[in-house]
């Protein structure tokens, strides 16, 4: 409520004792009666502006971020569309539902602090974590300019280190929720998707893919990886041949005819710039997750979708060697140095996986 309102509201309920003024015996007193009503007035709406934070603070951060905050950041030109949609997202998901019904007033450090670590105990990197406390401290700010709060309860936030969490309790994708998520996402994406869940990729490789390295049906090439904005060699610094499933391949060769550089060098996966490519954890937060949260699997990201490359394989019965080769690391150095897997084995393993998820696909179309 804004000061003028205020002074509103408390001038309207003060004017009923002026209106029973009106049956005062005597002019003098209902001079004194008037005089004391103005004063009494004054001395209301002093203290209101002395101290606002006492009418807005009682308003929940929920409301203050939807109604207040997130208006002012477009207003003020502070977001762009993509920005403000990755930036409500990150409020939807990791702030709101833990702070969203506290009063303004009553917001202390402390649950500042404990939403960082519970995202932080959750197994979500360093860089995601700080992305909410940066967040969360910007919000502040605003509240405390505002007149939400009384000071800036979020100046010694600190991003805590990441738990190390129990690998073998780390989420897998099944593949009836794979098709779930895959049947809701643009083309661009299900490829990204198929090349780690499939292939094996990891989401640097996918990402830093060029035309050229499909150098033959049925095969690519992993030659680099475009990791937080840089192109650099492969984590193990080797370049490995990739057996991919025909259908995929198809897929992703009529992709590169759409492409505005479709040349050797051109990206597979490029910016709205187009001499870079699309960073990976940009498309989850504003391509993916906003579609897979609906569905209750926005926990689905890359990671998810290499291990359960390993995982679905595993359970499918495929060479371990093959699983190896295909993710780019050996299951032991014997096996790494002296066993080589053929491209056609890694292609038919590829294969055999796809035809699974296929059926799965038929089958749900069949019930429905």
């Amino acid at each position: 409520m804004q000061i003028r309102e205020r002074r509103d509201l408390v001038r309207e309920i003060l004017s009923r004792s002026r209106r029973s003024a009106e049956a005062c015996s005597t002019r003098s007193n209902c001079r004194d009666r008037r005089e004391a009503s103005t004063v009494e007035l004054d001395d209301i709406v002093a203290a209101l502006n002395r101290n606002p934070a006492h009418m807005l603070g009682v308003e929940p951060v929920r409301r203050f971020v939807e109604q207040v905050y997130i208006p002012q950041k477009y207003e003020n030109g502070d977001w762009r569309k993509a920005t403000g949609q990755e930036a409500e997202y990150l409020f939807r998901r990791s702030v709101l539902p833990e702070i969203g019904e506290v009063r303004c007033r009553d917001l202390q450090a402390e649950q500042l602090r404990a939403v960082l670590r519970k995202l932080a105990g959750t197994g979500l990197s360093h860089e995601s974590v700080s992305k909410v406390r940066f967040a969360m401290g910007d919000m502040v700010k605003r509240m405390v300019a505002e007149g939400y709060l009384m000071s800036n309860i979020a100046a010694g936030l600190k991003t805590p280190k990441a738990i190390r969490s129990d690998r073998s309790r780390l989420r897998r994708v099944t593949l009836a929720e794979y098709s779930r998520a895959w049947s809701i996402l643009d083309e661009r994406e299900r490829l990204a998707f198929d090349l780690v869940t499939f292939c094996g990729l990891r989401e640097s490789e996918a990402y830093g893919l060029k035309n050229a390295d499909l150098f033959q049906p049925g095969a690519i090439r992993i030659e680099r990886s475009w990791y937080k904005g840089e192109v650099n060699p492969t984590k193990t610094n080797e370049i490995r041949d990739v057996g991919v499933e025909p259908e995929i391949f198809e897929r992703l060769t009529a992709w590169i005819a759409t492409l505005p550089d479709r040349s050797n060098e051109g990206w597979i996966f490029p910016s709205e710039r187009i001499v870079k490519p699309l960073l990976p954890d940009n498309v989850l937060r504003r391509c993916i997750h906003p579609r897979l949260e609906p569905l209750g699997l926005d926990w689905i990201n890359f990671a998810v979708l290499r291990r359960s490359h390993s995982t679905l394989h595993k359970e499918r019965g495929t060479d371990p060697k093959i699983i190896a080769d295909q993710q780019g690391h050996g299951p032991g150095v014997h096996m790494a140095e002296y066993v080589d897997s053929s491209l056609a084995r890694k292609r038919e393993a590829s294969s055999a996986l796809w035809s699974d998820f296929k059926a799965l696909q038929s089958d749900a179309l069949l019930s429905n």
